[in-house]
């Protein structure tokens, strides 16, 4: 369900703040670094799994919105040039 209304959500208003697909990445590369540099400590094994864990669905979604964004724009430019077709002036 949750999926469901963020890709509803990543259709009406993602193609205008692209940033944000940018800094989901970016959150979810620092998490599996971090999360890497914790596996070197016994004590932070946990802690850098579920840093890994959490990176994994970010960069997932981020993926998602991507796709969906970038189908949303070709949807657009479509209908766009099939007005363009029917009344050029």
């Amino acid at each position: 369900m949750l999926l469901f209304i963020y890709v509803r959500h990543i259709r009406r208003f993602a193609h205008d703040v692209p940033w944000v697909h940018l800094g989901v990445a970016l959150v979810g590369n620092l998490a599996f670094v971090i999360g890497s540099l914790f596996f070197l400590s016994p004590a932070l094994t946990r802690a850098g799994t579920w840093l890994f864990v959490v990176a994994s669905w970010g960069l997932l979604v981020g993926v998602i919105g991507e796709i969906l964004v970038r189908y949303e724009v070709k949807k657009r430019a479509t209908v766009v040039a099939a007005a363009l077709r029917q009344d050029p002036a």
